[in-house]
């Protein structure tokens, strides 16, 4: 393992007042920068090769808790609950096929017209949904479908 990703680990561990157990550490030594947006059962497989004996309610838990605590933010409504170590303002993009989760920067300074909403927003969250290019067939002779919303050009 990393001792960068010890040594973070640790200091996670005492900002937040846990004890530094080897679950704790495995799971977020398997999520620490993993940009595959893991499910439960991807992080439960990995960390069982490490600690055999860790149960799948152990890793639930110890995700929630990360999440709960800032450290991941957890996906909804795809086909089940993911986690992604990204936790500030950014974009997803969900291939409709394989399930594969992309991220992507937002612009900067997101706003919200000011009266729209009646509340304190907390988290924003932008999801487009499509086919990703490794499961887009390659087109043929027929008309390709206009998309939804126009890539903007990077400079």
């Amino acid at each position: 393992m990393n001792e960068a990703i010890y040594q973070r680990f640790q200091e996670i561990c005492r900002q937040q007042r846990w004890k530094c157990t080897a679950q704790r550490l495995a799971v977020f030594a398997y999520v620490h920068d993993n940009d595959d947006h893991p499910d439960v059962d991807d992080v439960w497989r990995e960390v069982k090769g490490t600690l055999p004996s860790v149960t799948r309610e152990s890793i639930y838990r110890i995700l929630n808790e990360f999440t709960d605590h800032g450290l991941l933010r957890r996906l909804d409504h795809v086909t089940s609950a993911r986690y992604d170590c990204q936790v500030g303002p950014h974009g997803h993009f969900l291939c409709t096929r394989c399930g594969q989760i992309q991220d992507f920067p937002l612009p900067e300074p997101v706003t919200v017209p000011r009266g729209a909403i009646s509340g304190d927003v907390e988290h924003l969250e932008l999801r487009l949904t499509g086919i990703c290019k490794r499961c887009r067939k390659p087109q043929t002779k027929t008309r390709k479908p206009k998309p939804a919303i126009q890539e903007k050009e990077e400079p």
